[in-house]
């Protein structure tokens, strides 16, 4: 669950993107896991899926190994773009700010710390992620 003011806006990364409405600072706590907010889907459940659930999941879901889950998301989260130089870094239930932010500015994470599998390949196989 991101815990900045947020929007959704058109990203100059990839289609659409999250946005900070405020100035976050270096180290700022920004998006926490929220059992109550946030979903996971057991990876064991995806091959019931419809392919376009499979492919939200895929493209907008974080893959975690260890738990055998899938973690989506409800807030601008989902459409958070991966970068080389991420204003984000992942902390595993915490995400917190690797720079000052201002506010207007795409947030960003890296696809490999975070691990999207549609991202990481053609056609994603659990693991891929393996840290």
């Amino acid at each position: 669950m991101l815990l900045v003011n947020h929007y959704v806006g058109r990203s100059m990364i990839h289609g659409l993107g999250v946005f900070t409405h405020e100035p976050i600072r270096a180290g700022d706590v920004v998006w926490r896991f929220d059992p109550n907010f946030d979903v996971e889907i057991p990876a064991a459940l995806i091959d019931r899926l419809s392919q376009e659930d499979l492919d939200l999941i895929l493209h907008h879901a974080e893959y975690i190994e260890h738990l055998g889950v899938f973690r989506l998301g409800n807030d601008g989260d989902m459409f958070m773009n991966h970068s080389d130089a991420p204003s984000l870094l992942d902390f595993g239930n915490e995400m917190k700010a690797a720079f000052d932010i201002v506010a207007g500015t795409e947030l960003t994470c890296s696809y490999f710390d975070v691990c999207v599998l549609g991202f990481m390949a053609k056609k994603p196989k659990l693991s891929t992620c393996a840290k």
